[in-house]
């Protein structure tokens, strides 16, 4: 991958595209350069920069961060690439272009937009604008905590910007957002504004979907704080008009820097493409559950591809195969050949959510209030949006839920109905926006990390018996982690970029200190 040029924060300039004519999605995805923009442009051609610029850092680091640390995947054991991610060696160093690409293209992009939008009274860009400002606050709230906002964006009065607190001014500011733009809904819709089709790569500019977005979004960040507010969680479940589709971009080409991000990087631009192989973890769990869904995250092992082209019938277990999360090259006897190679391809969309995890989230909402009816409900719509997601189990979820199905819903208590709701936002999240499994699992504790280290007794390929105490959908130490034993990455560290230039930065803390939303150490 070409390397990106990025601009410190503090001395932001205007990230937009240079064509006025181009408006479909391909004229945006080379993501990897960032040449010398023009100061101004129309709405017509800063949406798609905002758009683009949303997906761009989550469809690479979002994905490697999460298939990795919620153990979807980990490191081949024939290549390096990915190990200091898998074994939770984070530092000032990695993954700094979520805080950079955020600040000085993403952010600015949207500051120019609503401005405009509102002079001009164009409110659909502005609703838009707003719940992408929103969405992008979010991400960096919840993997650094707090933030330069109040200061943000203004160089010229505040080179150095405070950070403001996550908790009492970020996330607050958030919901302000989302609420502002879910009241512009009727003005968006306004024969006056002008039309938006392409320019949207997510809802083709329909405000109503974006209306939808903002509200299963704001129930999203609601519930970092559940009894601080039970009340608007409430209200909001009782309005209605809640996410019921993917929120995804998918319009990408099989071409060189038009293809999904994670897809033109760890596919078609390294010299190697057997960096991502399956854990353990997940495919033991859905093996277990006979869930179909694994043909669709992970290939065939390369062993099982010769005997079902010769036309051997194989089952599951013995066509799929994983490695122990955290593998290095020594570590692991189960060869190449052996392991099942994480499936990705050019036109992988990118979710900012999914469907199956919008509908789970209104389903854990009204298990913490007590409501197991509409719990289930929504458990059992969450659980077939996830098989649907793809054409080949689209339609098989419904026996999954169904009385004395794999994942039949347990709603004697709200621990139980916890319990399945979050291991089944696990399953959701793969193959999707997995970032997000690491927030919910830091928000809830589930899945639970597993005292044992590995999965399996054995370290050889077939042989599945599980380690004596290993429970089945929780999570386990990965190998050589940099974390003690049983703990888990709960951020990323500031970067270099504003820690080194910016004295108003505030102390970093370790990378396993819990954020004021998370459960506590350990758990």
């Amino acid at each position: 991958m070409k390397k990106m040029k990025y601009i410190y924060a503090g001395m932001i300039a205007a990230s937009l595209m240079t064509a006025p004519s181009l408006t479909s999605c391909s004229d945006y995805l080379d993501v990897n350069d960032n040449p010398n923009y023009p100061t101004s442009a129309a709405l017509a051609q800063l949406l798609p920069s905002v758009c683009t610029y949303t997906m761009s850092q989550l469809a690479y680091n979002g994905v490697l961060i999460g298939n990795m640390w919620m153990q979807y995947t980990t490191q081949g054991n024939t290549t390096n690439q990915y190990n200091t991610t898998t074994n939770y060696n984070v530092t000032v160093s990695s993954f700094n272009n979520f805080w950079t690409y955020g600040y000085s293209n993403t952010l600015e992009d949207v500051k120019i937009l609503l401005a405009q939008a509102e002079e001009q009274g164009a409110w659909n860009y502005w609703l838009i604008g707003t719940v992408l400002k929103a969405y992008n606050y979010q991400i960096l709230a919840d993997f650094y905590e707090d933030l330069p906002y109040t200061e943000a964006l203004d160089a010229v009065n505040f080179p150095n910007p405070n950070y403001d607190s996550g908790k009492t001014v970020v996330y607050p500011a958030i919901l302000e957002m989302l609420d502002a733009a879910i009241a512009k809904q009727a003005d968006a819709k306004a024969y006056s504004c002008p039309k938006i089709t392409n320019q949207d790569y997510y809802f083709n500019g329909n405000v109503d979907k974006w209306v939808a977005f903002a509200k299963s979004l704001k129930l999203k960040v609601l519930m970092r704080d559940f009894e601080g507010n039970k009340s608007a969680i409430q209200s909001l479940l009782a309005s209605g008009g809640l996410l019921e589709e993917d929120c995804k971009m998918d319009c990408f080409e099989d071409a060189t820097d038009k293809g999904n991000p994670f897809y033109e990087y760890n596919i078609r631009q390294l010299n190697t493409k057997e960096n991502m192989r399956a854990c353990h973890t997940f495919v033991e769990f859905l093996l277990a559950n006979n869930d179909p869904r694994i043909q669709n995250l992970y290939e065939l092992t390369t062993n099982a591809a010769a005997k079902v082209g010769v036309g051997e019938v194989l089952t599951d277990a013995e066509k799929y195969e994983g490695l122990p999360c955290g593998t290095k090259p020594e570590t692991s006897t189960i060869a190449l050949a052996e392991s099942s190679r994480y499936k990705q391809a050019y036109d992988d969309p990118v979710y900012l959510m999914n469907e199956s995890e919008a509908k789970l989230l209104i389903a854990e909402a009204y298990a913490r209030l007590g409501n197991m009816d509409k719990a289930t409900e929504y458990y059992n719509k969450g659980v077939v949006a996830g098989f649907n997601r793809w054409t080949t189990t689209a339609g098989q979820g419904d026996a999954f839920v169904a009385e004395g199905g794999a994942y039949e819903m347990d709603a004697t208590s709200m621990e139980t109905a916890l319990k399945c709701i979050l291991t089944q936002k696990w399953a959701s999240y793969a193959g999707a926006n997995s970032w997000d499994g690491v927030f919910d699992r830091n928000r809830t504790g589930i899945p639970a990390i597993d005292p044992v280290n590995t999965v399996r007794i054995s370290d050889k390929a077939g042989e599945r018996e599980l380690t004596p105490g290993y429970v089945l959908g929780t999570l386990v130490v990965p190998g050589s982690s940099e974390l003690a034993a049983g703990q888990f990455p709960r951020r990323l560290p500031y970067p270099n970029a504003s820690i080194q230039y910016n004295p108003n930065a505030p102390t970093p803390k370790a990378l396993d200190e819990p954020m004021w939303w998370q459960v506590a150490k350990g758990k």
